[in-house]
Protein backbone atom coordinates (compact mmCIF):
# COMPACT_ATOMS: atom_id res chain seq x y z
CA UNK A 1 0.00 0.00 0.00
CA UNK A 2 0.97 3.51 -0.92
CA UNK A 3 0.25 6.56 0.80
CA UNK A 4 -0.50 10.09 -1.12
CA UNK A 5 -0.54 12.97 0.92
CA UNK A 6 -2.68 15.88 0.34
CA UNK A 7 -4.31 13.65 -2.69
CA UNK A 8 -7.11 16.25 -3.09
CA UNK A 9 -4.63 18.64 -5.04
CA UNK A 10 -3.33 19.10 -9.00
CA UNK A 11 -0.02 17.07 -7.66
CA UNK A 12 -1.71 14.53 -5.78
CA UNK A 13 -4.46 13.73 -8.22
CA UNK A 14 -2.15 13.09 -10.72
CA UNK A 15 0.17 11.16 -8.92
CA UNK A 16 -2.87 8.70 -7.45
CA UNK A 17 -4.22 8.60 -11.16
CA UNK A 18 -1.31 7.26 -12.46
CA UNK A 19 -0.61 4.76 -9.57
CA UNK A 20 -3.57 3.30 -9.74
CA UNK A 21 -3.24 3.06 -13.36
CA UNK A 22 0.46 0.83 -12.77
CA UNK A 23 -1.72 -1.08 -10.85
CA UNK A 24 -0.19 0.20 -7.17
CA UNK A 25 -2.72 0.42 -4.18
CA UNK A 26 -3.07 3.85 -3.25
CA UNK A 27 -3.93 5.20 0.46
CA UNK A 28 -4.91 9.08 -0.39
CA UNK A 29 -5.04 11.39 2.53
CA UNK A 30 -6.66 14.66 1.97
CA UNK A 31 -7.53 17.17 4.15
CA UNK A 32 -11.11 17.77 3.67
CA UNK A 33 -14.23 15.66 3.87
CA UNK A 34 -15.83 17.19 0.77
CA UNK A 35 -12.75 15.84 -1.44
CA UNK A 36 -13.12 12.01 -0.07
CA UNK A 37 -15.92 11.09 -3.02
CA UNK A 38 -13.40 12.58 -5.99
CA UNK A 39 -10.17 10.70 -5.05
CA UNK A 40 -12.25 6.94 -4.79
CA UNK A 41 -13.62 7.89 -8.21
CA UNK A 42 -9.71 8.00 -9.11
CA UNK A 43 -9.40 4.71 -8.13
CA UNK A 44 -7.39 5.16 -4.58
CA UNK A 45 -7.99 1.57 -2.84
CA UNK A 46 -8.82 4.47 0.20
CA UNK A 47 -9.43 8.01 1.23
CA UNK A 48 -9.20 8.86 4.67
CA UNK A 49 -9.00 12.43 5.80
CA UNK A 50 -5.67 13.58 7.68
CA UNK A 51 -4.45 16.74 9.39
CA UNK A 52 -0.81 17.29 8.65
CA UNK A 53 -0.63 19.21 11.82
CA UNK A 54 -1.85 16.78 14.29
CA UNK A 55 0.42 13.78 14.55
CA UNK A 56 -1.81 11.16 16.19
CA UNK A 57 -3.40 11.73 13.07
CA UNK A 58 -0.99 11.03 10.70
CA UNK A 59 0.37 8.12 12.73
CA UNK A 60 -2.96 6.60 12.61
CA UNK A 61 -3.20 7.48 8.53
CA UNK A 62 0.24 5.78 8.02
CA UNK A 63 -0.71 2.18 9.75
CA UNK A 64 -0.22 -0.89 7.76
CA UNK A 65 0.95 1.22 4.57
CA UNK A 66 4.29 0.28 3.04
CA UNK A 67 5.39 3.20 0.99
CA UNK A 68 4.93 7.23 1.40
CA UNK A 69 4.61 9.41 -1.21
CA UNK A 70 4.71 12.63 0.89
CA UNK A 71 3.62 15.86 -1.35
CA UNK A 72 2.88 19.12 1.23
CA UNK A 73 0.66 21.67 1.14
CA UNK A 74 2.19 24.64 -1.06
CA UNK A 75 3.03 27.53 0.76
CA UNK A 76 2.45 26.99 3.86
CA UNK A 77 3.76 28.60 7.50
CA UNK A 78 3.98 25.17 8.82
CA UNK A 79 5.64 23.32 6.33
CA UNK A 80 8.54 22.02 9.15
CA UNK A 81 5.94 21.13 11.34
CA UNK A 82 4.37 19.10 8.83
CA UNK A 83 7.65 17.40 7.71
CA UNK A 84 8.53 16.05 11.55
CA UNK A 85 4.94 14.68 12.18
CA UNK A 86 5.13 12.75 8.75
CA UNK A 87 8.81 11.58 9.70
CA UNK A 88 8.00 10.72 13.17
CA UNK A 89 4.28 8.60 11.69
CA UNK A 90 6.64 7.45 8.94
CA UNK A 91 8.73 5.78 12.01
CA UNK A 92 5.86 4.18 13.84
CA UNK A 93 4.42 2.69 10.69
CA UNK A 94 7.77 1.42 9.78
CA UNK A 95 7.80 2.53 6.50
CA UNK A 96 10.05 0.94 3.76
CA UNK A 97 10.52 4.50 1.99
CA UNK A 98 9.38 7.92 1.79
CA UNK A 99 9.55 9.51 -1.45
CA UNK A 100 8.85 13.66 -0.75
CA UNK A 101 8.09 15.83 -4.01
CA UNK A 102 10.17 18.55 -2.98
CA UNK A 103 10.73 21.86 -5.70
CA UNK A 104 13.52 22.99 -7.60
CA UNK A 105 16.63 24.82 -5.38
CA UNK A 106 15.32 24.53 -1.91
CA UNK A 107 18.92 26.43 -1.01
CA UNK A 108 17.31 29.37 -2.20
CA UNK A 109 16.60 31.48 1.37
CA UNK A 110 14.83 34.33 -0.70
CA UNK A 111 12.35 32.28 -1.25
CA UNK A 112 10.83 31.34 1.63
CA UNK A 113 8.55 28.01 0.47
CA UNK A 114 11.83 27.04 -1.41
CA UNK A 115 14.09 27.31 1.95
CA UNK A 116 11.54 26.22 4.43
CA UNK A 117 11.00 22.87 3.00
CA UNK A 118 14.89 22.28 3.07
CA UNK A 119 14.70 21.92 6.70
CA UNK A 120 12.53 18.71 5.74
CA UNK A 121 14.72 17.37 3.41
CA UNK A 122 17.22 17.86 5.73
CA UNK A 123 15.19 16.34 8.64
CA UNK A 124 14.72 13.13 5.99
CA UNK A 125 18.85 12.84 5.66
CA UNK A 126 18.84 12.65 9.56
CA UNK A 127 15.89 10.71 10.04
CA UNK A 128 17.73 6.75 9.35
CA UNK A 129 14.53 6.26 7.28
CA UNK A 130 15.31 5.39 3.39
CA UNK A 131 14.43 8.67 1.75
CA UNK A 132 13.88 9.88 -1.72
CA UNK A 133 14.04 13.54 -2.62
CA UNK A 134 12.06 14.97 -6.10
CA UNK A 135 13.22 18.35 -6.67
CA UNK A 136 11.20 19.27 -9.18
CA UNK A 137 10.93 22.70 -11.36
CA UNK A 138 7.35 24.59 -12.32
CA UNK A 139 4.67 22.04 -14.25
CA UNK A 140 3.73 23.20 -17.57
CA UNK A 141 -0.06 22.41 -16.31
CA UNK A 142 0.08 25.73 -13.88
CA UNK A 143 -0.91 27.76 -17.01
CA UNK A 144 -4.16 25.13 -17.73
CA UNK A 145 -6.43 27.30 -15.63
CA UNK A 146 -5.73 30.50 -17.86
CA UNK A 147 -5.63 28.33 -21.02
CA UNK A 148 -8.86 29.43 -22.38
CA UNK A 149 -8.42 33.28 -21.73
CA UNK A 150 -4.88 33.25 -23.42
CA UNK A 151 -6.78 31.69 -26.44
CA UNK A 152 -9.88 34.61 -26.49
CA UNK A 153 -6.96 37.32 -26.03
CA UNK A 154 -4.31 36.62 -27.37
CA UNK A 155 -2.07 37.28 -24.47
CA UNK A 156 -0.17 34.80 -22.63
CA UNK A 157 1.02 36.31 -19.11
CA UNK A 158 3.03 36.15 -16.10
CA UNK A 159 4.47 38.31 -13.32
CA UNK A 160 7.74 38.14 -14.32
CA UNK A 161 9.88 39.25 -17.66
CA UNK A 162 9.04 37.96 -20.81
CA UNK A 163 13.16 36.98 -21.27
CA UNK A 164 12.95 35.03 -17.70
CA UNK A 165 13.94 31.96 -17.73
CA UNK A 166 12.16 28.79 -16.21
CA UNK A 167 12.83 25.10 -16.14
CA UNK A 168 9.26 23.80 -16.75
CA UNK A 169 7.91 20.33 -16.41
CA UNK A 170 5.42 18.09 -17.52
CA UNK A 171 3.67 16.38 -14.28
CA UNK A 172 2.91 13.57 -16.66
CA UNK A 173 6.46 12.94 -16.68
CA UNK A 174 6.54 13.54 -12.41
CA UNK A 175 4.73 10.61 -12.45
CA UNK A 176 6.15 8.43 -14.11
CA UNK A 177 9.50 9.02 -12.42
CA UNK A 178 7.26 8.46 -8.91
CA UNK A 179 6.38 5.36 -10.27
CA UNK A 180 9.90 4.36 -11.11
CA UNK A 181 11.31 5.54 -7.79
CA UNK A 182 8.68 3.86 -5.69
CA UNK A 183 9.16 0.57 -7.21
CA UNK A 184 13.11 0.30 -7.15
CA UNK A 185 15.68 0.79 -4.46
CA UNK A 186 18.35 1.98 -7.05
CA UNK A 187 17.12 5.42 -6.21
CA UNK A 188 16.82 5.12 -2.72
CA UNK A 189 19.01 7.94 -0.65
CA UNK A 190 19.22 10.01 -3.78
CA UNK A 191 18.18 13.97 -4.11
CA UNK A 192 16.70 14.50 -7.88
CA UNK A 193 16.40 17.54 -9.99
CA UNK A 194 13.33 16.72 -11.74
CA UNK A 195 12.93 19.54 -14.78
CA UNK A 196 12.95 20.17 -18.20
CA UNK A 197 14.76 22.42 -20.29
CA UNK A 198 14.84 26.48 -19.32
CA UNK A 199 12.05 28.43 -21.49
CA UNK A 200 11.12 31.88 -21.64
CA UNK A 201 7.72 33.67 -21.62
CA UNK A 202 8.92 34.73 -25.33
CA UNK A 203 9.43 31.34 -26.29
CA UNK A 204 6.75 29.84 -24.97
CA UNK A 205 4.29 32.31 -26.85
CA UNK A 206 5.98 32.10 -29.86
CA UNK A 207 5.36 27.86 -29.48
CA UNK A 208 1.76 28.62 -28.85
CA UNK A 209 1.06 31.17 -31.79
CA UNK A 210 2.73 28.24 -33.99
CA UNK A 211 0.46 25.18 -32.56
CA UNK A 212 -3.09 27.73 -32.08
CA UNK A 213 -2.61 29.17 -35.79
CA UNK A 214 -3.09 32.88 -34.14
CA UNK A 215 -0.54 35.24 -32.99
CA UNK A 216 -0.50 34.80 -29.11
CA UNK A 217 2.26 37.51 -27.57
CA UNK A 218 3.96 37.56 -24.16
CA UNK A 219 3.63 39.93 -21.49
CA UNK A 220 4.72 40.15 -17.94
CA UNK A 221 1.62 41.04 -15.71
CA UNK A 222 2.66 43.09 -12.62
CA UNK A 223 2.81 42.47 -9.38
CA UNK A 224 0.08 44.40 -8.10
CA UNK A 225 -2.62 42.63 -10.97
CA UNK A 226 -1.15 38.75 -9.75
CA UNK A 227 -1.77 39.41 -5.94
CA UNK A 228 -4.87 40.78 -6.71
CA UNK A 229 -5.64 37.65 -8.69
CA UNK A 230 -4.62 35.58 -5.52
CA UNK A 231 -6.18 37.13 -3.21
CA UNK A 232 -9.45 36.60 -5.25
CA UNK A 233 -9.07 32.80 -4.90
CA UNK A 234 -8.81 33.39 -1.52
CA UNK A 235 -4.69 32.74 -0.67
CA UNK A 236 -3.56 32.78 2.53
CA UNK A 237 -1.33 35.83 3.96
CA UNK A 238 1.66 33.54 3.84
CA UNK A 239 0.84 32.51 0.49
CA UNK A 240 0.77 36.10 -0.70
CA UNK A 241 3.92 37.25 1.12
CA UNK A 242 5.87 34.23 -0.19
CA UNK A 243 4.27 35.82 -3.99
CA UNK A 244 5.57 38.90 -2.85
CA UNK A 245 9.17 37.85 -3.19
CA UNK A 246 9.22 34.83 -5.16
CA UNK A 247 7.92 36.93 -8.48
CA UNK A 248 10.63 39.81 -8.05
CA UNK A 249 13.53 37.08 -7.64
CA UNK A 250 11.83 35.79 -10.72
CA UNK A 251 11.81 38.44 -12.48
CA UNK A 252 15.81 38.90 -11.85
CA UNK A 253 17.16 35.30 -11.75
CA UNK A 254 14.27 32.91 -13.02
CA UNK A 255 14.61 29.34 -12.29
CA UNK A 256 16.83 27.30 -14.33
CA UNK A 257 17.67 23.73 -13.69
CA UNK A 258 18.87 20.43 -16.23
CA UNK A 259 16.82 18.38 -17.66
CA UNK A 260 19.44 15.57 -17.75
CA UNK A 261 18.45 13.96 -14.36
CA UNK A 262 14.81 13.54 -15.85
CA UNK A 263 15.59 12.28 -19.00
CA UNK A 264 17.88 9.92 -17.19
CA UNK A 265 15.24 8.26 -15.07
CA UNK A 266 13.00 8.43 -17.61
CA UNK A 267 15.34 6.58 -20.28
CA UNK A 268 13.66 8.84 -22.78
CA UNK A 269 13.65 12.45 -23.49
CA UNK A 270 11.79 14.84 -21.68
CA UNK A 271 8.18 15.91 -22.69
CA UNK A 272 9.09 19.36 -24.15
CA UNK A 273 6.61 22.73 -24.04
CA UNK A 274 6.21 22.10 -27.90
CA UNK A 275 4.44 18.53 -27.27
CA UNK A 276 2.42 19.94 -24.05
CA UNK A 277 1.23 22.45 -25.87
CA UNK A 278 -0.12 19.71 -29.04
CA UNK A 279 -1.52 17.38 -26.82
CA UNK A 280 -3.62 20.30 -24.89
CA UNK A 281 -5.03 21.99 -28.27
CA UNK A 282 -5.45 18.54 -29.51
CA UNK A 283 -7.25 17.81 -26.51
Amino acid sequence: MIIVTCAGGKTGKAIVTHLVKTGRKVRALVGHQSSIEKIHDLGATEVLCCDLNDQNSVETAFLGAKQLYYIAPNMNPAERKFGKNVIAAARVARLEKIVFHSMLHTQLEELPHHWERHFVEADLMESGLCYTILQCGSYMQNMLPAWKRMVETGIHSMPYATSCPMSLVDLNDICEVAEKVLSSKKYNFGTYEICGDAITLSEKASILSNVLGKEIRAEKLSLEQALEHARRLNLSEYSLESMQKMFPYYDQHGLVGSPCVLEWMLGRSHTSFQVFAERVAAG
